[in-house]
């Protein structure tokens, strides 16, 4: 009985894997065509932050699934939460060091930075 609880164990979290690696790339193809059609700079930041962080985080999630808790999963883990702390905050610098070198966003009907630069 105990092997065989073993293996729905390890069936579920192999399935979970599968899910994961999908997401991670269905979110990596996402970003591909969004840096290919979206019309200017900023919305193309926006689309690569988010979809790399949220792709990168499942692929991630995904090998752990298939790896089983050990030390390659606590690495793995910390890749995710440095990944989920340094991606969106080097959006951010890219897009207000573009804003200050002068590139303002297409269609802008409100500029609240423009007053104090």
């Amino acid at each position: 009985m105990e092997r065989r609880g073993r293996l729905a164990i390890n069936n579920l979290l192999e399935i979970l894997g599968y899910f994961f690696l999908f997401i991670g790339t269905f979110f990596f193809i996402i970003t591909g065509i969004a840096m290919v059609r979206f019309p200017d700079f900023y919305t193309r930041l926006h689309a690569g932050s988010k979809s790399l962080t949220g792709g990168g985080v499942s692929i991630l999630l995904g090998i752990i699934c298939f790896e089983g808790i050990n030390r390659i999963s606590l690495k793995l883990s910390i890749i995710i939460l440095f990944l989920i702390i340094t991606n969106p905050v080097t959006s951010h610098a890219i897009a207000r060091a573009a804003y200050y070198f002068g590139l303002k966003p297409k269609g802008l009907l409100r500029d609240d930075l423009e007053e104090g630069y």
